[in-house]
């Protein structure tokens, strides 16, 4: 009996393992670990042996006969892969399974924070009011982003959120949402019951969570927020007649000096019937007015009193919107966020922190375009076009008065500020972010502000052109407009003139024409150019192949954030174009671009971390870029997390991980011969992976070297978008381009 149970036990867990395979999720073996503690109930904390990273190991009770148990387990991984790209929450890296044992633990980021509820009792005695409304708001937008991606928390609490230097991380992971009947189930799976939404209390048999149950809960944070206590820290009452108790609608006191709109929102969230809460984006919404009305006590400037604001207490604000200005006229608008953020970094500064100062400062709506831009692109936040849309539109429709100021500065300040947001007010129109899409309205704003003399404005009304966008399209129309705004200094339209010369849009095509416009427009700093004048110098397009040359361009775009420069440069060097071979800095500027979310440097740090090319060796981490890489589309992340899953579970012997290897070579050689025309040196060794492999392998002449031709093959070939045909001799010329046509647009 015992021995059928025991072979029962084995098949179930080889079922279990067998279903991660099939849905990919990376498992690992629990003797990778080390130091392995018990750092709160179900949680440990361990040494992973490959990376020495320190990861966190979190219990999950799965059993082969409960199918729904391990069904819900591959969705909530699925989900919570989803949720990585914020950077609230903990990065998942796979599962393990406790050794002798039927325990089987999920992987992730260790973090150093501690609950909310400890940084309330640590801090809560230093923190003002701007600090609370801070951490309130940082809490709904993170579960804001959650209920966006239909995921709903179910156990909402001070204990499951982290804080550290007041930024917020969300502990989500094994959440599940299970029906059962039994009373010890209840109290096990719905947390802490003070922050249960009590018609949860009222149907023990049937438990159904939704986001609504979250806002109750959420309301209840707030409160804690308020208090710096957890909710019915000093009831004497057992849980069962607590339970009882707020099932019935008892609910905690407000605090004196609690503003009085946000108790208004806590007790609207916490009311007990769901259907009368709000959602999590009026909840978001309505903490921000908050914020506003309390620092400002008035949404709009009185007309009847003169306009003479003293730009005080600004400092970096001030040099930030200064900066804000520049970028906007040099730069495109892919790289805008990039360089704000690069900026608040290197003046070490907390970019939360810079954005709640900004609203709660009386003279906000200076540069509430600003504002309106930190939420648009997630900077201090989560990504709310909603409320970016709402800064944006606040400071088009000003009308104030400001003759009667002295100040060039305040003047300069006050028009930047409303020129920036009707233009995105614009953007956001054309792409339908925020409000409905209206490409017509888009194109008259532009044409409208072209028509008052901005440049900026006159590039983009050629953009709509060219694309047929709000108006019939018009190639030759857009080359007028574009040369028109080139001419007199817009570095963004000067290298949109070279790529009409390049690709024929209005004009013949002419490599030489196209390189000194995008030299002439490098040199007046936009970083785009700088790139495509690397690009054609690597290529000889309208000037001789350079690669050194190439590569001087490449640097001087990438030391700017520029991230597909950074990725070019990370290949130079891997690769010793131009440069002599130095992995680790390949792997140091594929690790900026693939931080500055470029989606092929997160295929290339993954295959670094896989190879030990720059940097040790880890698995972990390799799976994780290229499954970022994969979620962006990198279809050669995909093709490598294949051979990796494959190697590690069925192969053997170095032999046959260097055949798995060699037939991707083969693969990916086909890619090779339209991607260059020709094939590299032969005899070199091919046996680096292992010592043990054949000799007689070392000279097969699959004309690649493996590490350094089949990856490179592959990534030019996403690079160039399939367009780059037998090294520029034949091919489609306008395919070829499309690798840079989308950073050249705004």
């Amino acid at each position: 009996m015992i021995q059928r149970k025991t072979n029962e036990t084995w098949m179930n867990n080889l079922i279990i393992e067998d279903t991660f395979q099939k849905e990919n999720i990376p498992f690992y073996q629990f003797s990778e670990f080390q130091n392995v503690k018990l750092v709160t109930a179900n949680v440990f904390k361990a040494i992973f042996k490959i990376s020495q990273e320190t990861v966190c190991l979190k219990n999950v009770y799965l059993n082969y006969n409960d199918n729904f148990t391990l069904h819900n387990l591959i969705n909530e991984i699925k989900r919570y892969r989803k949720l990585e790209i914020h950077d609230s929450f903990p990065k998942f890296y796979g599962i393990t399974k406790q050794e002798n044992t039927d325990n089987y633990m999920i992987i992730l980021e260790h973090v150093n924070e501690s609950s909310l509820r400890q940084y309330l009792k640590s801090n809560f005695q230093k923190m003002d009011w701007n600090e609370k409304l801070n951490l309130a708001k940082q809490i709904a937008n993170v579960l804001m982003f959650l209920h966006f991606n239909d995921i709903i928390h179910g156990k909402f609490n001070s204990e499951n959120i982290l804080a550290h230097n007041g930024i917020i991380k969300l502990n989500v992971f094994g959440l599940t949402k299970i029906i059962s009947n039994s009373l010890s189930f209840l109290t096990n799976t719905l947390g802490p019951i003070q922050y249960t939404d009590p018609q949860c209390l009222d149907l023990f048999s049937t438990i159904r969570k939704n986001k609504s149950s979250d806002i109750f809960s959420l309301g209840i944070i707030l409160w804690e927020i308020s208090s710096g206590n957890p909710p019915f820290a000093m009831e004497s009452l057992p849980n069962v007649d607590l339970l009882n108790n707020i099932a019935k609608g008892k609910r905690e006191m407000a605090i004196p000096g609690t503003p009085h709109k946000y108790k208004e929102i806590y007790t609207d969230c916490w009311k007990h019937n769901e259907n009368s809460r709000p959602d999590i984006s009026q909840v978001v919404k309505n903490l921000s007015e908050i914020i506003i009305s309390y620092a400002s006590i008035e949404f709009k400037i009185p007309q009847s009193q003169p306009y003479n604001v003293k730009l005080k207490n600004l400092n970096f604000i001030n040099d930030l919107f200064e900066f804000f200005i520049d970028i906007r006229e040099n730069q495109s608008k892919t790289d805008q966020p990039i360089m704000i953020k690069k900026f608040i970094s290197e003046h070490k500064k907390n970019p939360v922190r810079i954005l709640y100062e900004m609203i709660r400062h009386p003279s906000y709506y200076l540069f509430s375009s600003l504002i309106g831009f930190f939420y648009q692109h997630g900077i201090g936040t989560v990504a709310d076009n909603q409320m970016a849309f709402k800064f944006f539109n606040l400071a088009d429709n000003e009308i104030i008065d400001i003759s009667s100021s002295n100040s060039s500065s305040l003047r300069k300040l006050y028009n930047s500020n409303k020129e920036i947001s009707t233009f995105s007010l614009a953007y956001m129109h054309l792409d339908g972010l925020g409000v409905e899409k209206d490409i017509k309205k888009a194109f008259q704003i532009y044409n409208k502000l072209a028509d008052k003399g901005s440049l900026i404005a006159l590039n983009l009304v050629a953009y709509c052109y060219e694309n047929g966008v709000g108006v019939e399209k018009s190639e030759k129309k857009a080359f007028e407009l574009y040369s028109k705004s080139a001419e007199k200094g817009n570095p963004v339209a000067q290298t949109n003139v070279g790529w009409c010369h390049g690709n024929g849009i209005g004009i013949a095509i002419d490599e030489t024409i196209e390189l000194q416009y995008h030299i002439k427009s490098a040199l007046s700093g936009n970083f785009n150019a700088m790139c495509n004048v690397g690009y054609s110098y690597e290529n000889g397009m309208g000037v001789g192949l350079n690669k050194k040359e190439a590569f001087k361009w490449y640097l001087k775009a990438a030391e700017k954030e520029h991230n597909l420069s950074q990725c070019n440069v990370g290949i130079f060097y891997k690769y010793g174009y131009g440069i002599n071979i130095d992995e680790v800095k390949a792997f140091e500027w594929f690790k900026k671009a693939a931080e500055n979310d470029y989606t092929i440097s997160k295929y290339m740090l993954g295959l670094c971390f896989y190879e030990g090319c720059g940097t040790k060796k880890d698995i972990v981490k390799a799976i994780y870029w290229l499954n970022k890489a994969k979620e962006n589309g990198d279809i050669n992340a995909n093709e490598l997390l294949k051979i990796i899953k494959k190697l590690y579970s069925t192969i053997s012997s170095a032999s046959d991980i260097f055949s798995e290897i060699l037939n991707y070579c083969k693969k990916i050689n086909f890619t090779f011969s339209f991607d260059c025309g020709k094939g590299v040196d032969t005899n070199e060794l091919l046996c680096q992976l292992d010592n043990n492999v054949p000799k007689s392998l070392e000279t097969i002449n699959i004309r690649m070297v493996y590490k350094n031709s089949w990856i490179f093959s592959a990534n030019r070939l996403k690079r160039f978008f399939e367009g780059w045909c037998h090294h520029r001799k034949g091919g489609n010329k306008r395919l070829r381009r499309l690798r840079i046509k989308h950073i050249n647009v705004h």
